[in-house]
């Protein structure tokens, strides 16, 4: 199914959020073809102004998805998790599994259009905790509480590697650990996380920020430095609005201390300059800048992520914040789209070789 006299792999995004995989993987070489995403809160300006002139739908029905699908190299994606996850966990639900129809599940769509699509790879990213609920073995989809035993779906020649990932380590200022389900058909996937390709990131990042980086593990401090209050140059910066505050809250960030939270929760938390933030979330839980009396803008959380400032959100500040906070992370994208890239060309020799022989036969 693979095209293999154009040299250069394309990937698609199925669930692709506003395209930080496709951006991801496009550092790695390959070229981005293709995006359907479903949900509201990733604003399909976002994509259309950062990737402009590649189809998106916000539909699976009709041939055109399955026109632009057809012959990828690469399909990768983070599907809602949250169906499963709730009722996983409900025991009063447990029950009602069985009945319950699967196919409605966008982790289980994402895996009928690889299915369908047949391409050579793909890459799934979602929580760690998805597990505990639904997991891929032997190229066999298992769902917790419909009937362990018996696979909901089986892969269509697929043979998968499952491995947890720590952002921190490919480049960004956040410790963000989440499951990555690799894929392929035409080799055993066997990335490890201790090999070459981490060095890719390290070059990538110091470019995008003319700086010299050449330590892998980033903190605040490297991520945020340059948009201080204090530089001129950090208005001209995209997406870089400072927030408005009431006085009272101003007040309340000004005495809170390091790592402490405005709420006492999760939420509001002050980040420290001199290590990784947590998990870049959704607008709720917005960081409180580590020296300044207010929230993060979009483009600091943003930077938190390993976005250049290149890329572009749109919508309402609500909105870019949930889409930066639920996006995939560019940089891990980028080490396991290399991988596939590389272990695709073996492959692609051996079968010319292959050929070659036959040929003198």
């Amino acid at each position: 199914g693979t095209n293999y006299l154009d040299n250069q792999y394309t990937v698609a995004g199925v669930y692709g959020g506003i395209g930080a995989g496709l951006l991801g993987a496009s550092w790695a070489g390959w070229k981005p073809k293709y995006m359907y995403e479903n949900r509201d809160f990733f604003n399909p300006d976002t994509f259309k102004t950062n990737f402009p002139g590649i189809p998106y739908n916000k539909t699976l029905a009709g041939p055109q998805p399955q026109l632009h699908l057809h012959n990828t190299n690469l399909i990768l994606g983070s599907p809602d998790c949250k169906q499963f996850s709730n009722l996983g966990t409900k025991r009063k639900d447990r029950g009602k599994l069985a009945d319950l129809p699967i196919t409605d599940f966008d982790y289980y769509k994402f895996l009928q259009v690889i299915n369908m699509s047949l391409p050579d790879t793909f890459i799934l990213e979602n929580v760690p905790n998805v597990s505990k609920t639904i997991w891929i073995k032997n190229g066999q989809l298992f769902f917790k509480g419909y009937s362990e035993d018996e696979p909901i779906l089986l892969l269509n020649g697929y043979k998968t590697q499952s491995i947890i990932l720590d952002a921190y380590d490919y480049g960004v200022a956040q410790h963000r650990k989440r499951l990555y389900v690799i894929g392929a058909r035409k080799f055993q996937p066997a990335y490890d996380p201790a090999g070459r390709t981490r060095g890719l990131f390290i070059n990538k990042y110091a470019r995008d920020r003319q700086m010299e980086v050449n330590k892998v593990h980033l903190d605040v401090w490297d991520a945020l430095w340059d948009l201080a209050s204090d530089n001129p140059a950090a208005i001209t910066v995209a997406n870089h609005v400072k927030p408005h505050h009431s006085a009272k809250r101003i007040e309340g960030f000004k005495a809170l201390a390091p790592g402490d939270s405005y709420y006492n929760t999760q939420n509001n938390r002050r980040l420290l300059w001199y290590t990784p933030s947590g998990v870049v979330a959704s607008h709720c839980s917005r960081f409180v800048h580590p020296s300044e009396p207010r929230v993060l803008t979009v483009r600091e959380s943003a930077r938190l992520m390993g976005f250049p400032d290149g890329f572009i959100f749109k919508g309402s500040e609500t909105n870019q914040l949930d889409q930066v906070g639920k996006s995939l992370v560019p940089h891990v994208i980028m080490c396991l789209s290399a991988y596939l890239r590389q272990e695709l060309d073996k492959v692609k020799a051996a079968h010319t070789t292959h050929d070659h022989t036959e040929d003198e036969d």
